[in-house]
């Protein structure tokens, strides 16, 4: 089954939509009677994502508001079907919004995250993954369906063909987390597997790190290779919501920059897993 596309770019592409027929100084009855196929109706749940945007509709809205050739490829890439495997659709239950983060992963390039508590999900073993999520308040998929989830998403770092290129930094509580039966031993053993793959690298944000952005929370940036479509996910314990504005992306991409500065090399990185591997002896 092939992937469908994520809702962020349907809300993405009908914002831009109603912003470009608002500047035209084109009415909506104008436009319904003028695009083919088109009436008020449709316009409207069009520009609100109410419906699923088909991409030939969408380019002649697009036409009809004369839109600069680069700004509609790029709304019309968002709504393209990559027809990666959508594995995800036998878990119907989840929340959409991971829904869409796992379709956005299978076509985004690469991926910069920074995490406090936990370890990456996308580097995860499934018995820590299993223990993260059994701690938590859950509601629709089990805890063993939300386990495979997880797990089956890390394909994305190991596929053949041009596997996601992953850059996360680490907090260094995130190491030390006591938990029963091993399973921090085979977490961080894990991490030093991950930190040998060439499309990964791992940093640890060290206790005694100066004031940097990363004190405001996790972030997790997607890119693609229009970087115009670029995302950011925020998640807490109550919710999680898209950043989508180019220029709020561009704000988390410069403190993930400012995140890697102050957190330790690659090396030290490496050797400060390791350190805590070993007192877990």
């Amino acid at each position: 089954m092939a992937a469908t596309v994520p809702r962020v770019r349907y809300r993405r592409a009908a914002a831009e939509l109603q912003k470009l027929r608002k500047e035209s100084g084109k009415s909506a009855q104008e436009v319904a009677v003028a695009v083919p196929g088109m009436n008020l109706m449709k316009l409207s749940r069009y520009e609100n994502a109410a419906v699923a945007l088909k991409p030939e509709v969408v380019k002649a809205l697009l036409d009809f508001y004369e839109c600069a050739p680069d700004l509609a490829e790029v709304v019309l890439e968002g709504l393209r079907d990559t027809g990666r495997p959508g594995w995800v659709a036998g878990y119907g239950d989840l929340n959409p919004l991971h829904q869409d983060l796992i379709r956005l992963e299978e076509t985004a390039v690469s991926c910069r995250s920074y995490e406090v508590s936990y370890i990456p999900g996308l580097l995860q073993t499934r018995r820590y993954a299993h223990s993260i999520i059994a701690s938590g308040s859950h509601k629709g998929s089990s805890v063993d369906a939300r386990v495979e989830v997880r797990i089956n998403r890390q394909g994305v770092l190991t596929r053949e063909e041009n596997p996601l290129k992953l850059w996360t930094v680490i907090h260094e509580s995130a190491l030390t987390m006591k938990a029963p039966d091993n399973i921090m031993e085979d977490q961080l053993d894990r991490l030093i597997q991950w930190s040998q793959r060439d499309n990964i690298t791992i940093q640890v944000m060290p206790l005694k790190a100066p004031p940097h952005p990363g004190q405001n929370g996790p972030f997790t940036m997607l890119e693609f290779p229009l970087r115009a479509l670029d995302l950011v996910l925020l998640s807490d314990m109550i919710s999680s919501r898209w950043v989508e504005d180019p220029q709020e992306v561009e704000t988390y991409r410069s403190a993930f920059d400012e995140i890697m500065a102050n957190a330790l090399g690659l090396e030290d990185s490496l050797t400060l897993i390791r350190e805590k591997r070993e007192l877990l002896k």
